[in-house]
């Protein structure tokens, strides 16, 4: 998808998720509305706040979103990794002191994935401990997501809906992903059930390799406006 569609995509989600929380705001009994716009390393984002009780709990709506390139490689294949960052954050804050230091738990609508290309060094293919020319492996590609939603706990500062209109916030804390499962393919396979047998080798391989990303850092910092 060109980068140009993305924003459009990013920015109707946005107003989609401000807009129901300020439809929120209006209908439950919540207490005002303040949106802004924050960056940090789950991506830009914008966010919709509202306060379920004044100066102790807040109901926290967004969408943010971020592209990333990485590089790996196992045995003697190179991986290009492109990963696309995508999340609806729906959090609540809690404000324990009543004053700008809160907690933070909740849960992203995790859209999260790696799309992989893999190439060869030397000209040549070892999977499994066998050894392929390209033109045998054909294109070696593989997709990956994580799961659907993940839980989200951290510490932040900032109460956008008490003090003055405009407040800074900043945020700390840890999304969990889950291992992410990553489904090789090469095209030759289809031909080759030996190819077949070891990319499942290498497929389980690239899996071990991205065993890490379970857990993604969060850390960002935010402008809100209150309205009214």
């Amino acid at each position: 998808m060109k980068t140009s569609n993305r924003s459009i995509i990013i920015a109707v989600m946005a107003a989609a998720s401000m807009a129901s929380a300020s439809a929120f705001a209006g209908v439950l009994p919540f207490h005002g509305f303040a949106a802004g716009l924050g960056v940090g390393t789950e991506g830009v984002g914008i966010q919709g706040t509202t306060a379920i009780i004044p100066k102790t709990l807040n109901l926290n709506v967004g969408v943010d979103y971020l592209h990333l390139s990485h590089s790996f490689h196992t045995s003697n294949v190179n991986y290009n990794t492109g990963v696309n960052l995508q999340g609806e954050p729906i959090t609540v804050s809690w404000f324990p002191f009543q004053g700008n230091f809160n907690l933070t738990a909740g849960v992203f609508i995790n859209q999260n994935g790696f799309n992989v290309t893999g190439t060869p060094t030397g000209g040549t293919y070892t999977f499994n401990g066998h050894t392929y020319t390209a033109s045998q492996v054909g294109s070696l590609t593989g997709k990956t997501h994580f799961n659907g939603a993940a839980p989200y706990v951290g510490i932040g500062w900032g109460d956008p809906m008490d003090g003055g209109s405009l407040t800074f916030t900043a945020n700390v804390g840890a999304i969990y992903e889950g291992a992410p499962n990553v489904s090789l393919m090469a095209t030759g396979a289809a031909a080759n059930p030996q190819l077949a047998s070891d990319v499942q080798a290498e497929q389980n391989n690239v899996n071990s390799k991205l065993s890490g990303y379970q857990w993604w850092p969060v850390m960002g910092v935010g402008l809100m406006y209150r309205f009214g």
